[in-house]
Order: C-alpha cells, then sequence, then structure tokens
C-alpha cells in the first residue's frame, strides 16, 4: 500500500459481534494518540516533534472475526528527521511499552486502595488505553493485537518481529484500571462542598451528553431548596449510577449519595447545576434496610 514502508506497526481487533464505529475510531485515534505521544518522548534529546499529520492508522483488511489496521507515515517521518535511528527497533520498542502498560492498568483495577499520588500515567494516557481497550472488553471472546512488523523478503515484504495480545477479559481490566486513574486525576481538583447528601428527584435512561452532563436532577438541602440537574466528573461514577437505575433490586431515589460537587452558578450568584467530582458511599433509607 502507498506510504507503508516495510516496518510497520500492525492493530488487529478480533471481535465475535459487531463493532460501533464510534467505538472503533475512537481506538484507533488513542493508538495514534498513544503511538506519538511516546515517539515524541523517545526522540525529545534528538529535537523531533511529531505532529498529529505524522501518523495515521489505516483499515487494512476487514474480515469475518477480525479488523486489522496498520500505522503508516510514521517510519517515513522518522526516517526524513532521523536517520542514523533504526525505525524497526523503534517500533518494537512501542509494542514492548504498550504491553506494559497495559499491565500496568490492569494491576491498577486489581488494587483495593488507590491515591491520585500513586498513579504514574497522565489523563491523556489513561483515556487513549481506555479508548483502545474499549473493543475488545465490549466482545466477549474477542481480543486486541498489537504487532511491530520488520522487513523481510516474503510476498508481504515484512513479518513479525514483536506482538503482544490481549484477550477480552484483560482488556476489560485495563480499561477499568484506566478509568480509575483517569477518575483520580480527575477529583484531584478541590471540592467546593465534600462529605454532602445527595438525594435524586427525576433520573434518566439517556446517555450522558458532552462533559458528563446527564437530564437528572438532585436535591442537596445544604446548597440549595430546589432540584438542580447534574454533571458528573467520572465514567465510573456515571456508570455506577447507570447500574442502579437498570438494576430492580435498587432504587435511587430510596438512596442517599455522600458525595463531594462543586456548585455553578448563574450571573446572580444562583445554583444551577451540581458537577459531582466523587461518590464516597450509597446510604439506603432506613426504611429500606429494615
Amino acid at each position: 500500500m502507498d506510504g507503508f514502508g516495510r516496518a510497520r506497526l500492525e492493530v488487529e481487533f478480533g471481535v465475535k459481534q459487531p463493532i460501533e464505529l464510534v467505538q472503533l475510531t475512537l481506538a484507533l485515534q488513542g493508538i495514534a494518540r498513544d503511538y506519538r505521544r511516546f515517539t515524541n518522548d523517545a526522540f525529545k534529546n534528538d529535537g523531533v516533534k511529531v505532529s498529529d499529520d505524522d501518523i495515521q492508522l489505516y483499515v487494512t483488511e476487514v474480515r469475518s472475526g477480525s479488523v486489522i489496521a496498520e500505522l503508516a507515515s510514521a517510519a517515513k517521518v522518522m526516517g526524513a528527521f532521523l536517520p542514523l535511528i533504526d525505525v524497526q527497533s523503534a517500533f518494537c520498542n512501542y509494542v514492548t511499552f504498550f504491553g506494559e502498560t497495559v499491565e500496568y492498568f490492569r494491576a491498577l483495577a486489581k488494587k483495593p486502595d488507590v491515591n491520585a499520588e500513586d498513579i504514574r500515567a497522565t489523563k491523556s494516557a489513561a483515556q487513549a488505553m481506555s479508548d483502545i481497550m474499549a473493543v475488545a472488553a465490549n466482545n466477549p471472546g474477542g481480543s486486541f493485537r498489537l504487532a511491530a512488523k520488520v522487513a523481510a523478503e516474503d510476498a508481504d515484504g515484512a513479518k513479525i518481529a514483536l506482538q503482544v495480545t490481549i484477550s477480552s477479559d484483560e482488556a476489560a481490566e485495563a480499561q477499568r484500571g484506566a478509568l480509575i486513574a483517569q477518575k483520580l486525576l480527575d477529583y484531584r481538583g478541590e471540592a467546593d462542598h465534600p462529605n454532602v447528601l445527595l438525594y435524586f428527584q427525576r433520573t434518566s435512561t439517556d446517555s450522558p451528553k458532552s462533559g458528563g452532563r446527564t437530564d437528572d436532577k438532585a436535591l442537596i438541602n445544604s446548597i440549595s431548596p430546589k432540584p438542580l440537574p447534574v454533571h458528573f466528573a467520572s465514567q465510573l461514577d456515571q456508570a455506577r449510577i447507570n447500574d442502579m437505575k437498570a438494576d430492580p433490586n435498587q432504587n435511587p431515589f430510596k438512596s442517599a449519595f455522600r458525595v463531594d460537587v462543586n456548585v455553578e452558578t448563574d450571573r446572580n450568584r444562583t445554583p444551577k447545576f451540581y458537577r459531582v467530582l466523587h461518590i464516597h458511599d450509597v446510604i439506603a433509607d432506613e426504611d429500606e434496610a429494615e
């Protein structure tokens, strides 16, 4: 294919069911962002800066059970700026780095207690990992594979030098760890009102809008006598609430939520909506607990 050198990165999504196009697009964008970040960090001492346009992923094959994409242009760009760098080794180094990053986030998901100070990933890296792992995580029995291909004398002109394969269960763990990291990094900001009780007055099953905005309304008596719209800073907290809505054995209207919130006000300093930074715990009403 025009634009590909013999050395390249190959991404394969092994799937057992249809993929949402948006989810696949986010995954491809995530791997491109992550590789660009890795490349810039690896070669920053050489004065190299790789832009978005320099790294592009192209879907090269779609067949039953898999979608394959290859990263183009990077070898060409790196070759132009770094003629003495072994591009094939750079691809292999990234595959190693990616595998180690997946294991880091998987381990994070298994830890009982994690603080923001313990996170050694950036928020953007955690977001990229969450996006990359989403396809396999949502395809039970599926997989994700990243391979470094190097020059070889065969029909394709390339062979696999190093690869990592991640099962759907492993991908789900890595995604969960990445979401935990995002939540903790979000939560490092100060809350206007820590440890207050929130009561839902209205909930919606619609997907959250931009910025975590929902059609939910909630009451916090210590802040305002009126129910206000709710925004969630954390995808994990939003998922927790959605699980409660979907579970016939739980009722968000029959519980109090101990939360940390920021309050957005209008020009008259009147509270307009709550931005929930963190849900500490859910407290069932006494009559429900009996």
